[in-house]
Order: C-alpha cells, then structure tokens, then sequence
C-alpha cells in the first residue's frame, strides 16, 4: 500500500467489465488507485461517456489471464448475478485472507453464494445506485447516480475511505435488508416491463402497465414485509412517484441486456421474490408470469430442466 495526494493507494481488481465494472473502474482509477479490469472479452482502454457528453479515456489494466494476477487488496465483483460461480478462479487468484469482496450486484441475495468461493475473505454485499449502458467491450455510457449502500461496521468505513475522491458516495446503512428489498420494489417492476416491451422508462406512462407495475410492486411489498424489511404500502407509492421522475429515454440493465441478446438477470428479481414467497407461504401471480416470460427469453442461461448454467469465468 502507497500513498497518492494524502491517501491510501489500495490495489482493486474489477471482475467484470458490463456497465457497472466499467463505471466503478473507473471510479477508483479516479480514486487514485492501482485497479485491474479481469474480463474475458480483451479490449484496448476502457472509455466512459459522462453526463457531461464528454468521453473519458481510463489507464487501468486490463486482464484476461488469471495467471497474470496476484491478491489484492479488494476486489469488486462486477458480474450479473448468474455468473458469480463462474468467477471462482478469479476469486481464487486474487484473494487471500487480508482481501475484501465488494459485491457489485442486483437483488437481495447477491452475496450469499460467494463466500464459498472466496473462503476466509470479507464479503460485503452492496446495493448499486446508477444508470450506465455498456456500449461495446471497454465502453460505458454513464446515465445517473453515483451511490453505493453497504452495511454499517468498520468494513463501510474502510470502503468510505477507499472511494474517497472517486465521485461515487458511499452510504453505510445500519438496515441493508430493507433498502434491498425497497430497490427491488422497483427493480422487479421496471426490468422485466421494459424488458419485454423493448421500450424505455416512457412505457411507464402507458395506465396499464403501470397499473401492473404497482401490481408487482404490492406483491414484492408483502414478501418483503415476510422477510423482515420495514416496509409499507407508502414505500409503493413513494416508488411508483419515483419512477414518474426518470427521463423517458432512460432504459434498464435488463432492457440493455436483451437489445445486446444478453442473458437476462430474472432469477434475482422477480425469481427471488419468488423463492422467498414461497419460503413464507405467499402467493405472487405477477411475479410468477414475470419470471414465467423472462425465463422464455432467456434460453442461453438455461437448461432443458429450467437449471442454471454455469458460464465461463467473466
């Protein structure tokens, strides 16, 4: 560890180069960091067009070949949801015991399959607050948002100081379980409508398919509530007049992803308000279709007995 204009210089591994991996590379290259970008797609630079209309051009190293790395400091796991088993050589190269995993993903269960890939090390699950759309390998449209939560200790004060300087505010939160399940209110609603319309945020004004948004809504609510979210039929409405305040062009990670023929991240959206109803006895018909559609549209990340693929490592 060195120090670069009074803070600590940290060694950051992105694993993942989509959208999210592209911006927080980015950030902790801002940040003043030694960051390495592991992907499996090589490309020359990564690039980052900002709110601005500029478009930032980002040194960090890019790596293809986990025989190219050694532990670092931290790593950021920056792959969708379903391909978090595929990272496990990754993980395996990159930590050691003094290694902290940031876990850079969508959903409520985003961090419980990864200890078992990265035994000994931290693992501090994450909720990401921003808008960006992969354009082509090594290049990111950046839309909104420059937060992350993170559960209250002294690993959020260490991630505090690790952004500090990045442009991304980092918020420790002494109840992630309910500010993961408010953001999945709104996730499992917005995803999968504009995913299966193939149309951006203006969809939502569109009564029926808002009124079906609330719908979802409502059933995320109650299975939420099950769990043990502090949740209530005013956090509904405090979303569905938050989605009324998003650009009409603004799109979701879901709706990208199935313009770009990606595999779609239904399991840990609606499917995961389903597998937790059912854990609690609740019956979520919406929910169900969604992910009944979504599931359709995503034969690459299937087997023929509806299984889960496992994919190569990011």
């Amino acid at each position: 560890m060195t120090s670069t204009e009074g803070r600590a210089r940290q060694s950051v591994a992105v694993i993942g180069a989509g959208a999210v991996g592209g911006v927080f590379a980015w950030a902790m290259h801002k940040a003043g960091h030694d960051v390495s970008l592991c992907v499996r797609t090589p490309f020359d630079e990564l690039v980052v067009e900002t709110t601005s209309g500029g478009a930032e051009h980002v040194p960090v190293r890019v790596v293809t070949d986990l025989h190219d790395v050694k532990p670092v400091d931290w790593v950021l796991l920056a792959v969708k949801s379903f391909d978090t088993v595929g990272t496990a050589r990754w993980l395996a190269a990159l930590c050691d015991r003094d290694t902290t995993v940031v876990v850079l993903q969508n959903g409520v269960d985003q961090a419980a399959g990864v200890p078992g890939l990265a035994p000994g090390t931290t693992v501090l699950p994450s909720l990401v607050y921003i808008q960006a759309e992969r354009q082509a390998p090594g290049r990111v449209r950046l839309g909104y948002g420059n937060s992350i939560d993170v559960p209250a200790g002294p690993e959020a004060e260490r991630l505090v100081r690790l952004f500090r300087g990045s442009g991304m505010q980092v918020r420790p939160q002494t109840d992630l379980t309910t500010a993961a399940w408010r953001k999945l209110m709104l996730n499992a609603a917005v995803n999968p409508l504009t995913a299966l319309t193939l149309r951006r945020m203006e969809v939502m004004q569109d009564s029926r398919i808002l009124e079906l948004a609330a719908g979802i809504m409502r059933e995320t609510l109650e299975v939420a509530v099950a769990v043990g979210a502090d949740l209530t039929e005013a956090d509904v409405e405090q979303t569905l007049a938050f989605m009324s305040e998003f650009s009409e062009g603004n799109g979701t990670s879901m709706l990208y992803d199935r313009l770009a023929g990606n595999a779609l991240e239904w399991e840990a959206l609606n499917g995961a308000v389903v597998r937790h109803a059912e854990a609690h006895g609740i019956d979520v018909p919406l929910n169900r279709a969604m992910t009944a559609l979504l599931h359709a549209l995503s034969p690459r990340n299937t087997t023929a007995d509806g299984g889960t693929q496992v994919r190569p490592a990011a």
